[in-house]
């Protein structure tokens, strides 16, 4: 999942073409297997489904075919991400989606009103992730979850070594400058500063595991 950074010197369209080439390779059969062991048990049989920073809306699409009574919603700062998810079919009733700004803009959601809020490397990101958190407690019902994905901390060569992997020999030493940049943000909380994080947002981490990259970590939260 591409940073503020990457954002920022990449084409919206780019940016999209990106999310949607990666989608398969981080929603794989292990990623649903585990939702299906810590997620779905707990739904209700129409849940509330809320993704902030939804990007291309992919995810949901999948989720429409696994819950399709679910009603789901997007978020996301970038309006050709919108406009692209508007695009897709959905097993279930369409998806609302909204461009919004999560730093800045409340989530037009009602208090207690999500069953599962999703949340992919974005929290990192936000300058604020402790607000952002009492706002994801804010909309979840009682016995809600967060499913949050994001970086962790890794030792910068094991970083490396994994993001460049697959790069062109003629490409390498361009790609690392460009990831020496990002590491910084990529890097930014280690396994405990997330759990710490989360527990003082007013959640309570139920579980958490490597799924796709030793470089992320799959926080399943409810609230403290």
């Amino acid at each position: 999942m591409p940073t503020h950074q990457e954002i920022a010197q990449l084409s919206d369209e780019e940016l999209l073409r990106r999310m949607v080439n990666s989608h398969d390779g981080r929603f794989d059969q292990a990623f649903w297997e585990y939702f299906a062991e810590q997620i779905s048990p707990h739904l209700p049989e129409a849940p509330v489904v809320s993704d902030l920073g939804c990007g291309p809306g992919l995810f949901l699409r999948d989720l429409s075919q696994r819950l399709p009574a679910a009603q789901l919603h997007g978020f996301d700062v970038t309006k050709v991400m919108i406009d692209y998810a508007q695009t897709l079919e959905y097993a279930g009733t369409r998806p609302v989606f909204r461009v919004c700004d999560l730093e800045s803009e409340p989530l037009p959601l009602p208090d207690g009103g999500v069953d599962l809020v999703t949340m992919v490397a974005v929290l990192h990101v936000l300058s604020e992730p402790l607000s952002m958190c009492r706002e994801i407690c804010r909309i979840l019902s009682s016995e809600g979850i967060l499913m949050l994905q994001d970086w962790i901390r890794t030792p910068i060569t094991a970083y490396l070594d994994r993001m460049l992997t697959d790069v062109p020999a003629e490409m390498v030493d361009i790609a690392r400058t460009q990831l020496l940049k990002l590491f910084p943000t990529h890097n930014k909380y280690s396994i405990e500063d997330w759990l710490w994080l989360l527990k003082e947002g007013g959640l309570r981490v139920v579980d958490y595991r490597k799924l796709y990259s030793p470089h992320f970590r799959t926080f399943i939260c409810r609230l403290d």
